[in-house]
């Protein structure tokens, strides 16, 4: 990754992982590349992915397995009231259904880069899948490290919404980059139930789980938490490049979108647009074949989807282009999706 790769995180990210830091060690500044760094960043309304990611690498680097309880360590000092009103509505919803869906809908406010989004199986099950801006076979050890500290947070909210702290989830992962030593300590950190080979990561909540979850919410209370969260979410989102290519995409056929037609209704030129996601870190190919994979794990989950109606409506010429695309997206087969 480079070290210029500019796409920013809310600044919590920087008070809760330097929090946890500091309760290890006494001199955090180091961890963050010096004390001019680190002074800066003290002093930022929002900090880089790349810079998160560096100093989780550092820790690891230095301090081995210790890196699981620190990130464990993060997530407790997240604290919901930093993002106000969606995470607000999140946790007053009515339903572990709804909580997952509005988990997904407000989750640009929490990372603009993670894709989260749920789906419901055929036993009654439902998953809630963490996706990454990069594929499969592009995961570094400093991204997968970096996943653990964003899933820490996720994993406190599920478990702030159920009233259950000590609850232990399966989480689903497509691969372990650092090491089998690690993993027993994620399982005991963490409480949590690592499930290996799977093509993506994602929480899975047993249908009982789901059947006893009767949560007595304030529906007046909720209704204008949402009005307020969704204020703010369309607030964030009218000024983000991503998002508003993303729209696009959802207004379009797949088979129909190209660079130029959504720059054209971006009203801006095919260049403009690419330099404004270069600018993001990230660019329109890996925007459009993000949305293809989230499309296509949406129609595995339908009943009567097959692989090959899927890759002719995903733009792809026979069901294995569509199927070499997807393993490198997720690291398996649509067909162990579905």
């Amino acid at each position: 990754m480079a070290t210029d790769y500019s796409t920013q995180l809310p600044i919590f990210w920087f008070n809760i992982l330097d929090s946890a830091i500091q309760d290890k060690i006494e001199n955090s500044a180091d961890i963050w590349g010096g004390d001019i760094q680190y002074a800066a960043l003290c002093a930022a309304d929002s900090i880089s992915v790349y810079q998160v990611e560096l100093a989780v690498t550092q820790y690891y680097q230095r301090y081995g397995a210790d890196l699981v309880d620190l990130l464990n360590r993060a997530g407790d000092a997240f604290d919901e009231l930093e993002i106000g009103a969606p995470v607000l509505a999140i946790l007053t919803a009515p339903t572990l259904g709804s909580f997952c869906d509005l988990l997904c809908r407000y989750s640009v406010h929490i990372h603009p880069l993670l894709k989260i989004f749920s789906r419901e199986t055929e036993k009654g099950e439902l998953e809630l899948w963490v996706v990454t801006h990069e594929f499969a076979d592009e995961i570094t050890l400093a991204i997968h490290l970096s996943l653990g500290l964003y899933l820490s947070v996720i994993l406190k909210l599920i478990r702030r919404y159920l009233k259950a702290p000590k609850l232990c989830l399966p989480v689903h992962i497509n691969k372990i980059t650092i090491g089998e030593e690690v993993t027993a300590v994620f399982e005991q950190v963490f409480n949590i139930e690592l499930k290996q080979g799977y093509p993506a990561r994602y929480f899975l909540f047993s249908k009982e789980l789901i059947d006893k979850v009767h949560r007595q919410t304030n529906p007046e209370l909720h209704e204008q938490l949402k009005i307020l969260a969704e204020k703010q979410t369309t607030n964030t989102l009218e000024n983000s490049i991503i998002f508003k290519v993303n729209d696009v995409f959802k207004r379009k056929q797949v088979t129909d979108i190209t660079l130029e037609k959504v720059a054209l209704e971006l009203y801006m030129s095919a260049r403009t647009l690419n330099r404004k996601l270069q600018q993001q870190g990230v660019s329109f190919r890996r925007l459009y074949d993000k949305y293809r994979l989230e499309q296509s794990l949406k129609m595995l989950n339908q009943q009567n989807a097959s692989v090959t109606h899927i890759a002719h409506e995903m733009g792809f010429s026979d069901s294995s282009a569509f199927s070499r695309a997807f393993k490198r997206w997720t690291g398996d087969s649509p067909k162990k999706i579905g």
